[in-house]
């Protein structure tokens, strides 16, 4: 949590205004990049082929400025002269320097050297472009050469997955995917498609002699009806039938609790999964009195669960080390991982890393981490290559990026990339390992995109279809199959907004008055008290629903938007449950500003879909942007006010309170919020009784309490039972209410204020 406070820390440092238009202004260090009327300098690199094997001394770089330029070359400061190549900055030698004519132009050229193996050091096979920069009299200027870099080596390839969320059959509107690549859906991913894009490529390589290491950097559980196939995961049998040489852990297979983790893992292993699972920097508790990790630790011991991977590859001889990481996000997003910890201290990684390259002897580190990198280089997973040496590559998961191209970070050259999420994409990597140089000198990056193009492998969709007649069967007392039709739609409902500074959304809204409105219906088999405000953060929404080829929201589409998370009272059907607790009217506007103003900077998960509420809003006052908070009447369910024929909003009393419905997760992650807050200039925020009292969050007993009982048997409500419930009412999804990118009326539970 420390590193958590104190990276927002400085984001809160940077942050200065939001402007009339409404637009986030950053103010940061100084940047190194040149102004726009920088001068255009002519730049040419000597040698323009570099041989990686070379011992030379010295690039030479000849810097010539248009000769309409009144700045003269002599004029260049030659210690602010920078050649930048990946990222990296070499500074120029400050001697030997001059002036001269040396390409015959009649216009003046200043040569400078650099070191030639500082430079080679951070090239790749290919085309390398070298940015040159500096100042001259004052004035900035910019140029560019390309060269061509050759080196030799041993190819080998890395399939790379993640974030699969066990997305079986792909993520899109359930009843389209038909894995024949006649291109007639847009449903991406599906383990069929999966399949054989993994098994050409493995099949194509190793006929070529060319190893191939296939890969998945976790979070392969939750997310879809595939969970319920706990007692012989799907995945794992996905990842066995592909021959995955590795995968790691990360925060959503911890959903479920470590003794939920090692259920799982174990019913794998008894279905034949052995595949290891590499978990450096997992920490288990030693206390023999802490037991909540036994049976987790007890699939270690028996070496199912490994710190580290040595893989000798078959065809090259090279020794490949492989470590697996879940990065601090990750772990701030796992609440109910202890007494499981993670260890993300960089010396911890460092001396990991060491091990394997001084004591294991490997050629390459590969490092499967559940941290995240973004398309622009930041990250967790940036921060690890920028902060441990000796890491060749990060496979990278959890922010669900698509990488669109491999990122080269820190002292080591790390090549990162990451696949996205769902199965919507295979990362493919190509690279050439020197074994005299002792690195890697070149690479190929791909993202393979998944989708009805591909003709999925038929032995992997009979698999599929296998485990979808199970289910069938096991949703019998839900009077439902995956298929069953549950509402319709004529759009899309998902979690992007043409207003970013309200956030609302169709789906979100959709969601949160799910589970209002169920909750409320429901009162006669709880607390009789009527709900005021149902709260569905964008973090646990996961799929949206599509209005496909069909129109029709299946179950399994009902199912998959809201799939996370397991009942530590009622695991099975999986699910959080919703529960009910009183909030302060000034917790309700502090929850407020959490929604629409700390979630722009602590992330988009953190953004709360809130229905029965009102809020007047002025983005120009943030991060206290909420200025007045309204409240529907429970009678109100589409919170419509005198539109719908119902009363209008009332404001908000501070010191009164009122009954919310949230889940349980929400309740989960109060202190991670309430450790956020302070930063914000907020109050803390606290559940709390009937009677106005702070409830205990670490009374187990008392939280299951406050549990909603779904139909009067002590059934809880899950969150996916809110929205299965809640759409039948509906006869359909109405656009003029939820429709927000054409003016559906959520867009009126949040009012910009200027």
């Amino acid at each position: 949590m420390k590193e958590i406070i104190s990276d927002f820390t400085k984001i809160l440092s940077c942050l200065l205004m939001i402007t009339f238009l409404g637009t986030l202004i950053l103010i940061g260090p100084a940047s190194s990049a040149i102004a726009d009327d920088s001068i255009e300098a002519v730049i040419d690199v000597n040698p323009n082929t570099f041989n990686l094997k070379s011992k030379g001394k010295w690039a030479t770089v000849y810097i010539e400025f248009p000769d309409t330029c009144t700045t003269d070359v002599g004029q260049i400061d030659v210690g602010s002269v920078i050649l930048n190549v990946n990222g990296y900055d070499i500074l120029a030698e400050t001697r030997p320097s001059g002036i001269g004519d040396y390409d015959h132009d009649g216009v003046p050229d200043l040569m400078v050297k650099f070191d030639r193996q500082s430079l080679q050091s951070r090239m790749f096979m290919g085309s390398e472009e070298l940015v040159i920069s500096g100042t001259a009299d004052g004035a900035d200027f910019m140029g560019s050469d390309t060269v061509s870099v050759k080196a030799k080596g041993i190819t080998s390839t890395i399939l790379q997955t993640s974030d699969i969320h066990h997305h079986a059959s792909g993520a899109g509107a359930y009843l389209d995917y038909t894995p024949d690549g006649g291109e007639n859906d847009v449903v991406r991913g599906g383990f069929a498609r999966m399949a054989t894009i993994i098994g050409t490529v493995q099949a194509t390589q190793e006929a070529a002699g060319i190893d191939v290491l296939t890969l998945d950097s976790a979070d392969w559980y939750m997310g879809t009806t595939y969970d319920m196939t706990v007692s012989d995961p799907i995945i794992l049998r996905f990842f066995q039938a592909m021959g995955y040489d590795a995968t790691t852990l990360g925060n959503h297979e911890f959903d479920w609790t470590p003794d939920g983790l090692a259920l799982i893992l174990g019913n794998g292993i008894g279905a034949g999964f052995t595949v290891p699972v590499v978990a450096t920097n997992t920490i288990f508790d030693d206390d023999p009195a802490e037991t909540g990790d036994d049976l987790l630790k007890t699939l270690k011991t028996a070496g199912y669960i490994v710190e580290k991977l040595i893989i000798n590859l078959p065809n090259s001889g090279l020794r490949v080390g492989i470590l697996g990481l879940l990065g601090p996000n990750a772990d701030q997003d796992a609440p109910v991982a202890p007494p499981v910890t993670f260890d993300h201290d960089y010396p911890f990684i460092q001396a990991r890393v060491d091990d394997l390259r001084n004591n294991d002897k490997v050629d390459f580190v590969v490092v499967l981490s559940h941290g995240g990198v973004e398309n622009d280089g930041t990250g967790d997973d940036a921060d690890l290559a920028e902060n441990v040496t000796g890491i060749d590559i990060i496979a990278s998961g959890h922010y669900h990026t698509a990488t669109q191209n491999a990122l080269i970070k820190g002292d080591s050259n790390t090549i990162i990339f990451s696949p996205g999420e769902y199965g919507e994409y295979v990362s493919r990597l190509d690279f050439t390992y020197n074994e005299k140089i002792g690195r890697i000198v070149g690479f190929d990056f791909e993202l393979m995109a998944v989708d009805d193009t591909v003709v999925g492998d038929p032995a992997m969709q009979g698999m599929v279809a296998y485990y979808n007649g199970e289910l069938d069967t096991a949703l019998t007392p839900l009077g439902v199959t995956l298929a069953t039709p549950i509402s319709s739609t004529t759009f899309d409902l998902t979690l992007d907004s043409p207003t970013p500074y309200t956030g609302i959304t169709g789906l979100g809204s959709l969601c949160a008055d799910s589970v209002r409105n169920v909750c409320n219906a429901l009162a006669p088999f709880n607390f009789g008290t009527l709900v005021d405000v149902g709260i569905v953060a964008n973090g646990v929404i996961r799929d949206p629903l599509l209005k496909g080829n069909t129109g029709v929201i299946s179950f399994t589409d009902v199912y998959n938007c809201l799939p996370l998370g397991a009942s530590p009272y009622q695991p099975s059907p999986p699910g959080y449950p919703i529960v009910a607790a009183y909030f302060l009217g000034s917790e309700i506007t502090t929850l407020c500003e959490l929604s629409l103003s700390v979630s722009q900077a602590i992330g988009n998960n953190y953004y709360l879909n809130l229905s029965g509420l009102q809020i007047d809003y002025n983005p120009l006052l943030w991060p206290h942007g909420v200025q007045a908070v309204r409240v529907y009447s429970p009678a109100d369910p589409l919170c419509l006010g005198a539109a719908g024929g119902f009363p209008a909003p009332v404001d908000i009393v501070d010191g009164n309170l009122y009954h919310i419905a949230v889940d349980l997760y929400a309740l989960q992650m109060m202190g991670v919020v309430n450790a956020y807050l302070p930063l914000f200039g907020l109050p803390p925020i606290y559940p709390r009784d009937a009677a106005g009292n702070i409830l205990d969050l670490s009374d187990g007993t008392l939280v299951g309490s406050l549990r909603i009982d779904a139909d009067g048997t002590g059934q809880e409500l899950k969150e996916w039972m809110a929205l299965l419930n809640y759409l039948p009412t509906l006869g359909g999804v109405p656009a003029g209410v939820y429709d927000n990118t054409a003016g559906g009326a959520v867009n009126g539970r949040v009012l910009l204020l200027w």
